[in-house]
């Protein structure tokens, strides 16, 4: 992380709690199994921000919905709209509720947030469509301000204000899908830091994308901004 430029001042160690941790089985058919340790990540909670932090911030990004309980319901909300209070913008990440519980837990927090990342499968539980433009729709009117839905290779479908959009994915060889959802956001995310539109953003998100799956696990195969630029320039016809 520091060698990457991240700030890792903010990290909170809790005593007595183990580290999070997934194994993820991977299928010769490309599906995956989980085996989580939810450990630490069931005792963070909204009491361990420290908002001097995030004073100044472009985004205020909650990267695992339904991975920290303490923050189900109405905490989130609460969370997400003092990160607007001090001028960020708010976007969520949608994990898989092994529970089932879904739209529930999450609703109250939807009209405070600026941008979600649901997938198709995901965006179905949530709200019960099949479709992208379906499943945007359904968010945006509980007051989601823009939607983009992940369709994997075939890229993504973006809803906002201003309009929607498909943008298209990268063809590449995937060997691991693990983590490709999470480098998806931040590629999305980064790229409205810098000042691009919605389709630029939408562009480097499958990019980033893309680029996750060509080796394995969920970390070591994250992009660098190099090779984001470096793909990005040798796809720039396509």
């Amino acid at each position: 992380m520091r060698a990457e430029g991240i700030d890792d001042s903010g990290l909170v160690t809790l005593p007595g709690a183990k580290t999070s941790t997934s194994i993820v089985l991977v299928q010769a058919t490309g599906e995956r199994r989980f085996l989580h340790l939810r450990g630490v990540s069931a005792h963070f909670s909204e009491q361990h921000l420290d908002w001097t932090r995030v004073e100044g911030a472009r985004v205020f990004h909650y990267a695992s919905a339904f991975a920290l309980p303490a923050f189900d319901g109405a905490p989130l909300a609460r969370t997400l709209q003092r990160a607007r209070a001090i001028g960020c913008l708010t976007s969520v990440n949608v994990c898989w509720d092994v529970e089932g519980r879904w739209l529930p837990l999450l609703e109250p927090a939807l009209v405070c947030v600026d941008f979600i990342f649901p997938n198709r499968e995901e965006g179905q539980q949530l709200t019960g469509e099949t479709e992208p433009a379906a499943i945007a729709r359904r968010l945006r009117g509980l007051g989601v301000r823009t939607v983009v839905v992940k369709l994997g290779a075939a890229g993504c479908y973006v809803e906002s204000p201003q309009g929607a959009f498909i943008s298209p994915g990268f063809p590449v060889h995937a060997i691991d899908t693990t983590g490709a959802g999470d480098c998806f956001a931040a590629g999305f995310l980064a790229a409205l830091c810098r000042g691009r539109s919605l389709a630029e953003a939408a562009r480097h998100a499958n990019a980033a994308g893309a680029l996750a799956t060509l080796g394995l696990g969920g970390a070591d195969s994250a992009p660098t901004s190099a090779e984001m630029e470096g793909f990005l320039q040798l796809h720039a016809s396509s």
